[in-house]
């Protein structure tokens, strides 16, 4: 996310109007580092494409890709970039950048029209970074606003990417997972309103051949098996028969294009609210699998609401 307002923010300068605030009580949160991954845009690379299996091979293990902003932009290279990880086998997310002072529910739905079906393992991204002239409490009850209908759209829970000296509360926005934006520390300041991260970006100016020039850099907070459990869900905690469990397919990300989590149909450019396999256009086999893979799905869901109301 290569923009002034968050290089502003990070450094916590005064330079930008977008600072509102230094958060409160935030601590240092030293995690694991070893699970490295990048966060790109069109103009990174030298505006080409990026070699994805390269940078696979060089180690990343996910990346973030800019999908769109406010209601009426889309990143020259995200629909490049998203088919390009998915072949290459790589976590992949899509973010949005947002603008506080523009109606939310219409960018979320700008922003699914544009990523299309999401299927498990898609991670989608919140960047809150830039205040457009709002005050705090409206930029949260907004953010909210977005997170909340993203998730209800695809029952998955988006991811907050911001400073922690964005805003001085985050209110409600801890119930979303963290991908923190620090620079220049050995462990990354998290707001009050999380007592953990995700991911956390730790320069804007980094190196990872074979993507030339400056790219942003980030880091998983966990194992590669944590990540693969943060983006598919976890295992039933019962011991007892689960179709996730049968589902092979939904524990694992793709190797290549031929290893699809679901099989998906219809316009990539229409809004989805999930998975939309087709199983009356198949044989019956197809028609089995696909409604595996869709109570795989469900399950998903259910344990992570589950988790979520336990916590």
């Amino acid at each position: 996310m290569k923009r002034l307002a968050l290089f502003c923010v990070v450094f916590a300068c005064s330079c930008s109007s977008d600072e509102i605030g230094t958060s409160e009580s935030a601590v240092k949160v030293c995690g694991q580092t070893t699970v490295k991954g990048v966060d790109v845009y069109h103009l990174d690379n030298g505006a080409k494409p990026i070699d994805w299996a390269a940078v696979k091979k060089a180690g990343a293990s996910f990346a973030f890709v800019k999908a769109t902003e406010s209601t009426n932009y889309t990143d020259a290279s995200f629909q490049t970039n998203w088919d390009g990880l998915k072949a290459a086998g790589m976590y992949r997310g899509a973010y949005h950048f947002f603008h506080s002072d523009v109606d939310p529910a219409a960018q979320a739905t700008y922003f699914l029209s544009v990523v299309g079906t999401v299927v498990a393992g898609d991670m989608l991204v919140l960047d809150l970074e830039s205040a457009n002239g709002q005050t705090q409490a409206t930029i949260l009850s907004k953010a909210l606003t977005w997170m909340k209908n993203v998730e209800s759209a695809t029952g998955t829970k988006p991811i907050l990417y911001t400073s922690p000296a964005f805003l001085s509360s985050f209110g409600g926005l801890g119930a979303y997972p963290l991908w923190v934006a620090n620079y220049g520390v050995s462990c990354p300041d998290v707001p009050a309103a999380w007592k953990t991260y995700e991911f956390w970006q730790s320069t804007g100016t980094g190196s990872f051949p074979p993507i030339t020039g400056n790219v942003d850099l980030d880091t998983f907070n966990g194992t590669l098996a944590d990540l693969q459990t943060f983006a598919y869900g976890t295992p039933s905690a019962d011991g007892g028969s689960d179709a996730s469990a049968e589902a092979s397919t939904d524990a694992s990300p793709p190797t290549d294009a031929s290893k699809d989590v679901v099989t998906t149909g219809g316009d990539p450019s229409e809004p989805s609210s999930g998975c939309n396999c087709n199983a009356s256009s198949s044989g019956s086999g197809d028609a089995w699998i696909a409604a595996l893979v869709i109570a795989a799905e469900a399950s998903r869901r259910r344990r992570r609401a589950a988790r979520e109301r336990a916590r």
